[in-house]
């Protein structure tokens, strides 16, 4: 216990890490999985790497509670341009990390900042027609929960 009137000793603080640029892709290192249109995938390209977007029911329901809107809504804001920057970022970081492989632990685990950083160099155009179009194609049936194709029925 320190005596009364005696001076703390001063803590050295450690510097902390930088934090990754806006420039830099998500995970540059790991080899992306390519897009499967049959299972209803889509692509986006962020900071030269392709990442896959994968419509699964748990990735649609986190975008729905974190945006406060459904997902017919956030097509119809797409579709007139009036999307956010952090409901781009949302979207798009639940469909990254639902399209990641299990083992891309980088990529799974990406905050949806750091993709709205990344949407706003690239450009919010072409990140909103494509999130808009995979968000549209979940939405109007054909897969499962999982965001797999359902089998044609004869």
């Amino acid at each position: 216990m320190a005596k009364p009137g005696a001076r703390k000793a001063a803590t050295v603080r450690k510097p902390r890490a930088a934090p990754a640029t806006a420039t830099a892709p998500i995970a540059a290192d790991v080899v992306q999985p390519v897009a499967n249109p049959e299972r209803g995938e889509h692509e986006l390209k962020l900071a030269g790497i392709t990442y896959r977007l994968r419509p699964s029911h748990t990735a649609l329901k986190s975008i729905e509670r974190k945006t406060e809107r459904a997902t017919l809504r956030l097509v119809h804001l797409g579709n007139a341009g009036d999307l956010s920057i952090e409901m781009l970022g949302v979207i798009a970081g639940e469909l990254i990390r639902a399209g990641a492989e299990e083992k891309d632990v980088f990529t799974r685990n990406v905050s949806d900042d750091r993709v709205g950083e990344l949407i706003l160099e690239e450009g919010l155009p072409v990140a909103t027609s494509r999130l808009t179009l995979c968000l549209l194609d979940a939405a109007t049936g054909g897969r499962d929960a999982s965001g797999e194709a359902k089998a044609a029925t004869a």
